[in-house]
């Protein structure tokens, strides 16, 4: 069966298509559950976000109880029906799905930490690839590295490389996968100061659409490590990562500083100042503006829950007494004349910092996640931005303004997949809702909001982890601008057949 098939290509893609879907290549999906290793009894994922089951070794399809649990991902947006889930443990494992995808013409969505905002983990009438039963690490702290499998968690990368003093840029919350996270980019509170997360990538072995398992690295099939970081997925199953690592202090100064607003024009002047500071913070220092609700806390002013305020958290990477003097002023916006609501500044150890936002996105809920990259952060831009931060659809959507610069630049645009080096700052339009009904007013105001910013700033692109659910040529070009055409050509000669996300962009 093709991947061109009615049955994949129907909005209304149901469990019945996906069964029929199985059950016309039963005969293969039961040679490959046999093929796999392990018993197929579920195991309890350790990692922190606990919100799914593992089943290691086995192949889930819609006749089985366990196919609802096993489909789901966290993105409940992203509400997809595949024709069957598998768990390798192996890579040899892995390369039983990807010869089972190619002969049946499924075709593959990989799934790790299943964590995309993007849906790329799943997809309607695809053979799901399952590594998250794929966790081991090592770390070499003489060679300053670490070795990874598929699917460890930000959270077990963290506690296995800070025992030693050392840290890799990944992400901004424990229980999100590292391979997923690194092969769309990466940004983290490190990446200012060392780079994305896949700038710090030495290698990545990866299973191709032949089946064979290939080293991808500075020397080792140069044009696959190139595409690799940024587009991953379209290239092939990862079965170990090897990240160059960087130290970080026992403890790291941070602050979470929240600030009253009443409008649109506060906002923006509180943004103003941040700019002009930002463009003087040393590289160590990772502060990024965001909008929510006053909550009903201890800590918080009573008289203020529900109101809009504008939060400000800062990270510095570096010794933390130079943190605390670099953080100060970003605690100090709008001056003598405005009292923050709430000012958390602490040294804190470095995996309870990556801690700090953890379990803030609940599985389940619904999320469309779209990013703007813009190489100048003008007074047009904002102004949409603080327009756009004082009219929020709903109390779980915010805008967030994450810095990029530093070590982010020091790459050239076309070194990797991820186009926006020379962008100031990128602007996430995060919505977050619980209700299907609500899903147009959400994802209309996410997508309208960064056409704005398109409309009113230069643009270098988007972040391909936080590029919404669009697929097709133009959303692509969207994403990787420049380096879209490169990137067809490699994928041209290593997936030619489009084996791995066909639902995806490339």
């Amino acid at each position: 069966m093709s991947r061109e098939s009615p049955a994949a290509d129907e909005e209304s893609f149901d469990r019945a298509d996906a069964a029929a879907v199985a059950a016309a290549h039963a005969d293969a999906l039961s040679a490959l559950s046999a093929a796999l290793d392990g018993d197929g009894a579920p195991v309890a994922r350790e990692a922190t976000g606990d919100w799914r089951t593992l089943y290691p070794g086995a192949v889930v399809t819609p006749a089985d109880d366990a196919y609802e649990e096993a489909r789901r991902v966290w993105n409940g947006l992203a509400d997809a029906r595949p024709v069957a889930v598998a768990y390798p443990t192996t890579a040899a494992g892995v390369a039983r799905v990807v010869e089972t995808a190619r002969r049946t013409g499924l075709g593959i969505a990989t799934r790790s930490g299943g964590h995309s905002s993007v849906g790329t983990s799943t997809g309607d009438g695809v053979l799901v690839c399952d590594v998250g039963a794929m966790r081991g690490v090592e770390v070499d702290p003489e060679r300053r590295t670490a070795t990874v499998e598929p699917g460890v968690t930000v959270g077990e990368l963290d506690a296995a490389t800070t025992d030693h003093g050392l840290a890799t840029p990944q992400g901004v919350a424990p229980e999100v996968g590292v391979t997923g996270l690194t092969l769309g980019g990466g940004t983290g509170y490190l990446s200012r100061a060392y780079g994305l997360a896949c700038d710090r990538l030495a290698r990545v072995d990866l299973v191709t659409a032949a089946g064979e398992r290939v080293t991808a690295g500075p020397d080792s099939n140069p044009d696959l490590f190139r595409a690799v970081r940024g587009a991953g997925g379209d290239f092939g199953v990862a079965v170990e990562l090897e990240f160059d690592l960087v130290p970080v202090p026992e403890e790291v100064a941070m602050c979470d500083t929240w600030f009253p607003v009443d409008g649109a024009d506060d906002v923006g002047s509180l943004l103003r100042e941040y700019r002009a500071l930002l463009r003087e913070a040393p590289r160590e220092t990772n502060v990024s503006p965001y909008v929510s609700r006053v909550p009903d806390e201890v800590g918080f002013p009573d008289e203020r829950a529900g109101d809009l305020a504008l939060c400000v958290l800062g990270v510095h990477g570096g010794d933390p007494d130079a943190g605390e003097r670099a953080l100060a002023p970003f605690r100090a916006l709008g001056g003598d004349g405005v009292e923050p609501l709430f000012d958390d500044a602490a040294r804190r150890p470095y995996t309870e910092v990556q801690a700090y936002l953890g379990g803030d996105s609940a599985a389940g809920d619904r999320y469309y996640w779209k990013s703007v990259a813009v190489e100048r952060f003008t007074d047009d831009l904002v102004d949409l931005t603080a327009e756009r931060m004082a009219a929020l659809p709903g109390d779980g959507d915010t805008v967030v303004v994450w810095p990029m610069g530093g070590a982010v630049a020091d790459l050239d645009p076309e070194d990797t997949a991820v186009p926006e080096r020379d962008a100031a700052v990128v602007l996430n339009f995060e919505a977050s809702w619980s209700d299907p009904a609500d899903d147009d007013e959400h994802v209309s105001w996410a997508r309208e909001s960064a056409e704005r910013a398109r409309e009113v700033g230069a643009v270098a692109g988007e972040l391909p982890n936080f590029s919404g659910t669009e697929r097709g040529a133009d959303a692509a070009r969207d994403v990787y601008g420049d380096n879209y055409g490169w990137l067809r050509e490699t994928k041209a000669r290593w997936d030619p057949d489009g084996v791995f996300s066909p639902s995806g962009r490339l």
